[in-house]
């Protein structure tokens, strides 16, 4: 039995049976829906962000 023919067979089960499964996978491979983030990287570095304000702000012109 492969992938596939589970994925028809799960497609063809009703919808509580089919969320059963899923708990049940869930519990089986510790399977976290919430473990997928994405790392956010900072728009500016807090030394990017000295020299914008030393440069844009406190210049005297």
């Amino acid at each position: 039995m492969n992938a596939q023919v589970v994925y028809q067979v799960v497609k063809a089960l009703p919808r509580e049976e089919q969320k059963a499964l899923f708990e049940l996978l869930q519990k089986e491979f510790s399977i976290n829906t919430l473990q997928i983030k994405k790392v956010k990287k900072p728009v500016l570095t807090k030394e990017d962000a000295i020299q914008y304000l030393l440069k844009n702000v406190f210049n005297k012109k």
